[in-house]
């Protein structure tokens, strides 16, 4: 199959619904997918599945049953951090569900793109909890489709792919990005550091909820217009924003378009609600190698920092080898490469910060082998990391064949960026 025909796909795994884009590569952009309800595209997929007992097959809450007994699972992102819950009197294994679920998301796909296959999909959700991080890795596992072809990210870094995938005008200066819905008001701010090479695009978020929340919409003695307003006015003030986008069904309101249009003044505002499966296409074209954001590196606490290399003498020159880049994220870095040392007793590991813009160089040492002829030794090293900030450095001596017997030795080190 023509790689250029293999599917790009952005998944939002929603409290409420879900949705679903598609990178379109003559376009060039991502376009959302949907489904047929009763002649019309929706483009939102409820958040809850219906178990059809007497047949044992699941469907979506607005699909019809077969008349039998029908079990709905609804607050499935909830029920997603546990390893099983109840419903109608029965017991449901999470990871059961969160396949049939996904498998229902994809059937989507499936239908206006029978022949194809996925290229990479990214998953993305509002926070990225280690149960429902590691309950995803293992359905993807069961889809064929982690950790080649599949990755998560939370809300915030699909933000960032989003703007910084706009034409390069809207992102100029820095972004601003209002989420505001029944359980929260946030505001995140895109800034991009353009005094490196390449640059830096970083989001910081505020929590406003406790100034302004989805409540005091219904209230008469509030004007929410005015407060909503001033509000953003303080978020974003000296910041230099020059574009700003509104997500959420509290902006479905009349007093939200008029406020919107009072803060158009001197800036682009956009008005969605997929923001965030569209940012997670995107990324998913990046990480699929057809992107085209090289010049930027986009760091959220999710990612790391620093380049990770090792230092080796190839072709008469030091080169480094590069493990681990800045803006991957921690989890899901894990490289390795296999060196036979020339007279060296010492392998040298480069953390180049792209931050601090600072180079360090950490030496391990391969003393317990100096015994051995030179060039009979090959060992194989594997950079991942325990956390944003540690990177684990693994050495395995794989010997040279029967020439010099591996010695099955695995030694590690943990090295802060």
């Amino acid at each position: 199959m023509d790689e250029k025909n293999q599917l790009l796909l952005g998944i939002d795994l929603g409290k409420q619904a879900s949705q679903i884009t598609c990178f379109d590569r003559t376009e060039y952009e991502a376009v959302p997918l949907g489904r047929e309800i009763n002649g019309e595209m929706v483009y939102e997929f409820p958040m809850a599945l219906k178990w059809l007992k007497a047949s044992g097959t699941w469907r979506f809450p607005d699909q019809e049953g077969d008349g039998g007994e029908e079990i709905i699972l609804d607050h499935l992102l909830e029920h997603f951090q546990k390893t099983s819950f109840e419903a109608g009197g029965h017991t449901f294994q999470t990871e059961m569900v969160l396949e049939r679920y996904l498998l229902k998301l994809l059937s989507a796909v499936t239908q206006q793109f029978p022949e194809q296959r996925i290229k990479h999909l990214v998953i993305t959700v509002h926070d990225k909890t280690p149960a429902l991080t590691k309950l995803l890795h293992q359905v993807g596992k069961k889809l064929n489709l982690y950790p080649e072809r599949m990755s998560i990210q939370n809300y915030r870094l699909s933000y960032m792919y989003y703007a910084v995938s706009q034409p390069k005008e809207l992102w100029l200066n820095n972004v601003g990005l209002f989420l505001f819905n029944k359980e929260e008001l946030l505001y995140s701010q895109i800034t991009v550091d353009r005094r490196t090479i390449p640059w830096i695009v970083g989001v910081t978020t505020q929590n406003l909820t406790n100034v302004f929340d989805y409540s005091m919409l219904e209230e008469e003695s509030v004007d929410a217009q005015y407060a909503f307003v001033n509000i953003a006015e303080t978020a974003m003030h000296k910041q230099a924003v020059t574009t700003l986008y509104a997500q959420g069904d509290a902006f479905d309101g009349e007093w939200a378009k008029e406020a919107l249009q009072k803060l158009c003044n001197g800036r682009r505002v956009f008005r969605g609600n997929n923001i965030f499966t569209k940012g997670a296409c995107y990324a998913a074209r990046e990480l699929s190698g057809e992107g085209k954001l090289d010049q930027c590196i986009l760091l959220d606490e999710d990612m790391i920092t620093a380049n990770v290399s090792l230092r080796v003498y190839h072709e008469a020159q030091m080169q480094d080898v590069v493990l681990a880049k800045a803006g991957s994220l921690w989890e899901e870095v894990d490289a390795s490469v296999d060196v036979i040392p020339d007279k060296e007793y010492e392998i040298q590991i480069a953390v180049q910060d792209v931050i601090k813009h600072q180079t360090k160089i950490h030496m391990l040492s391969l003393s317990g082998f100096q015994g051995r002829e030179n060039k009979t030794t090959r060992f194989t090293v594997r950079v991942r990391f325990s956390n944003r900030e540690t990177a684990v450095i693994t050495l395995k001596d794989n010997g040279f064949g029967e020439i010099s017997p591996t010695s099955n030795r695995i030694w590690e080190r943990c090295i802060r960026l």
